[in-house]
């Protein structure tokens, strides 16, 4: 879906999920250099950032999470800036971004003549919301692990899918978000060499904001071990109580065991005779019953 914008000098295209023919349609009607059409071609694992004959061009790897699934899958945002024009580019369908862009759409008429015209100040607000939106995900796992975290001593149900899941989603986040703390280096650098000194303020706050989402995440990881060090602390709680019941039960049963083999190997001459039978073997059963109380008086006591 592509959406064109004229924000006084500034020209902002925001294509998300566009084809392979779309990129090439873009690239020669914009002239991009090879290496920058390539860029936006390839999927990048990393944030990167280059400036190749007089454009900018940047990819950040963002995350796009799934509730369906429960987990993040990866969504690159490629930016392509020159004096006149901001472009975007996404692979998946972007929300935020669509925000971003209606907002922007909504506030054209305020901003002429202003450096919040600025490709570069358009850039800020895009990679803004995106960090917004990446805090307020990161909150609401906060809360989730918390949620875990009480259930787990109410026994409700298994945890481990779960707190595997989180922490795997935890790990992929991590690192796409670590590559971009370069690139908002540079970025700033680049902004300095080229003389929008106005804007160094914004993309300072952004690399505010990027270091906080990244401490959070470690935060989480740390949150979501303790989490999984807790249940398996639980898991084997449970597992001694188990043995001990089970340890408990096989000592009662061992004198009887004993008794029954001693007796039972010739209990009709030994034991009981021919004539005495419907007495001895009422008396030998009580006599079993006695020794297992306790036998389960005394272990009980023991292990308790």
């Amino acid at each position: 879906m592509k959406k064109t914008l004229t924000i006084d000098k500034t020209k902002r295209i925001c294509w998300q999920t566009p084809e392979q023919d779309d990129i090439e349609k873009l690239s020669k009607q914009y002239n991009f250099h090879e290496m920058i059409k390539e860029n936006m071609l390839d999927i990048n694992a990393e944030s990167k950032f280059s400036t190749i004959d007089d454009n900018f061009f940047m990819a950040l790897a963002f995350t796009k999470y799934l509730k369906s699934k429960s987990k993040y899958v990866f969504n690159e945002l490629d930016i392509v800036i020159w004096k006149d024009y901001i472009i975007t580019t996404t692979w998946l369908f972007s929300e935020k971004l669509d925000m971003v862009f209606n907002q922007i759409s909504h506030e054209s008429k305020d901003i002429k003549n202003s450096y919040k015209s600025s490709p570069y100040f358009i850039l800020y607000k895009i990679i803004d919301v995106f960090y917004d939106k990446t805090l307020n995900s990161l909150d609401k796992s906060a809360k989730k692990l918390l949620n875990m975290e009480l259930n787990i001593w109410k026994n409700e149900r298994d945890f481990v899918n779960e707190l595997i899941n989180e922490d795997l989603n935890k790990i992929f986040v991590k690192h796409n978000f670590i590559s971009q703390e370069d690139v908002i280096d540079e970025l700033i650098e680049h902004l300095d060499i080229i003389g929008e000194k106005r804007l160094i303020i914004y993309f300072n706050n952004l690399k505010q904001k990027l270091t906080k989402i990244i401490r959070t995440i470690e935060s989480l990881e740390e949150k979501n071990d303790s989490l999984i060090s807790a249940y398996n602390t639980y898991l084997s709680i449970k597992s001694n109580k188990s043995i001990t019941r089970l340890t408990l039960i096989n000592s009662t049963f061992l004198p009887l065991t004993i008794l029954v083999g001693m007796l039972g190997m010739s209990e009709r001459t030994m034991m009981t005779g021919q004539t005495n039978r419907k007495i001895a073997y009422p008396l030998f059963i009580f006599l079993c019953l006695i020794i297992a109380y306790i036998t389960y008086i005394i272990l009980k006591k023991i292990f308790s």
